[in-house]
């Protein structure tokens, strides 16, 4: 049919219309076609290229899923046992009990205040002196007894002079004696020679034979009284010797009723603070060691220094030695986040049969502090054990607990990222921070990125 001017205009737009409805749909196979391409691709990628590959970065739909993250640094400590229920104890502690049954005299004093609880004293500071009026007469008794055997000793050897000076007389007399016997013996001998020549009778030589016989029993005699004199001697010397010996005897027991005296006076035994008073002025004690238990008088401890004191389950009592790095936190009465280091100074080694653990001890100097309160005993809190520290020199690198993965033999990894369009899969160990993040140690470095979420295509 031939085409008139009045239907050319319509049909001229019946065409364009056609032609604009091909060109739709055509363009719209090519898109269709264009993106099941790419997405094929994209699934190739991840399959072929694991993380650490240096080719074509993953699909936006991979990139949602895993977001990228800075690494952060963090100073950190990691722990082989966390001990709650540590206590602080005084490095020293002592609870001072009276030697004698006693009255209370006095209570001490300690510049202005009187001693009591909180009281700050030295070694040698007297807390209390007590009364024993027995104890003091007996002493007053021993020590008389101590004079009287001093002037027994003076006596003893004055005495030996005696005995020594009548010892001189008696040898000086024997001297006398032998001469007199000597002479009555020459003149035995002459009135002999006389009556033999007649010019003595012999009664003459009767009465010399008896003076010369009376001489020699005086001689003998006198020989005597120096053995006696010298047996005097000996004895006053002995004398002596016991005398010495009862003034030691004296002297010891004196000495035991002072040191039993000096009792009286209850003395702190090093340097700390009155922790308990127990008695009163005018209080009766009972002594230590009787079948009662001796009456507690006051209780000091020593808290320039103290000592927490934690115990360790038998899980973890091979990881646990001397000299390990401690920390104790959570402390009951300080701020949060409040925490002492140190090192574990003492441990028993063996399990307490009650309890089925091992006690430990970690000292800390209360003088040095750095502006935190001191430790107080009886406080509690939780004393960790440490395994590993990291400081402000060596941090440990942390990432989310969402940025780790595990590889089919089990090995940890994280995925950092390399300039704008390359990864790489980095094996790290893992260390426990919280709940959130997790330390990592492996080949990365300040500035580090990692991916979080879904790295499971990498």
């Amino acid at each position: 049919m031939t085409e008139t001017p009045s239907n050319r205009p319509a049909h001229h737009s019946r065409v364009a219309h056609l032609v604009l409805v091909s060109l739709v749909s055509l363009v719209s196979l090519i898109t269709v076609a264009s993106l099941v391409g790419c997405d094929g691709e994209g699934r190739g990628d991840s399959q072929s290229e694991p993380a650490g590959s240096q080719g074509g970065e993953t699909p936006a739909a991979v990139s949602a899923a895993a977001a990228v993250e800075p690494i952060e640094w963090i100073e950190h400590q990691e722990t082989v046992a966390d001990l709650p229920g540590a206590s602080v104890v005084g490095f020293e502690s002592t609870v001072l009990v009276a030697k004698q049954a006693a009255y209370v005299k006095a209570i001490g004093r300690e510049g202005d205040r009187e001693i009591d609880i909180g009281v700050s004293v030295v070694a040698g500071s007297v807390l209390a002196e007590l009364h024993i009026p027995e104890l003091e007469e007996e002493l007053s008794e021993k020590q008389a007894l101590a004079r009287r055997a001093l002037a027994e000793v003076v006596q003893s050897k004055a005495a030996v002079e005696i005995a020594k000076a009548m010892q001189t007389q008696v040898e000086q007399s024997l001297i006398e004696k032998q001469a007199l016997r000597a002479l009555r013996e020459v003149g035995l001998t002459r009135i002999t020679r006389l009556v033999k020549m007649g010019a003595a009778d012999l009664d003459r030589k009767d009465e010399a034979r008896f003076q010369l016989t009376a001489a020699d029993a005086a001689m003998k005699a006198t020989e005597a009284e120096v053995v006696t004199a010298g047996a005097n001697i000996r004895k006053a010397e002995a004398d002596v010797a016991q005398a010495i010996a009862e003034v030691e005897v004296a002297a010891a027991v004196v000495k035991r009723l002072e040191a039993l005296n000096s009792y009286r006076l209850i003395k702190a035994p090093f340097a700390g603070v009155v922790v308990a008073r127990h008695v009163d002025l005018g209080a009766f004690v009972r002594p230590a060691g009787t079948g009662a238990e001796g009456s507690p008088l006051f209780e000091v401890a020593r808290i320039d220094q103290v000592r927490v004191v934690g115990f360790v389950s038998p899980s973890q009592f091979g990881a646990v030695r001397p000299g390990q790095k401690a920390r104790f936190h959570s402390i009951g009465g300080h701020g949060e986040g409040v925490a002492i280091s140190g090192t574990v100074d003492r441990s028993a080694l063996v399990l307490d049969p009650s309890s089925r653990k091992m006690r430990i001890e970690m000292h800390v100097d209360n003088t040095k502090l750095e502006g935190r309160d001191p430790l107080s005993i009886g406080q509690f809190g939780t004393l960790s054990v440490l395994a590993r520290e990291w400081t402000k020199q060596d941090m440990l690198a942390t990432v989310p607990t969402s940025a780790v993965g595990t590889d089919k033999q089990g090995r940890q990894f994280v995925v950092v990222v390399e300039g704008t369009d390359s990864s790489r899969r980095v094996l790290v160990e893992t260390v426990e921070v919280d709940d959130k993040r997790v330390g990592v140690i492996g080949e990365i470095g300040p500035g580090d990125r990692v991916r979080v979420g879904d790295i499971s295509p990498y």
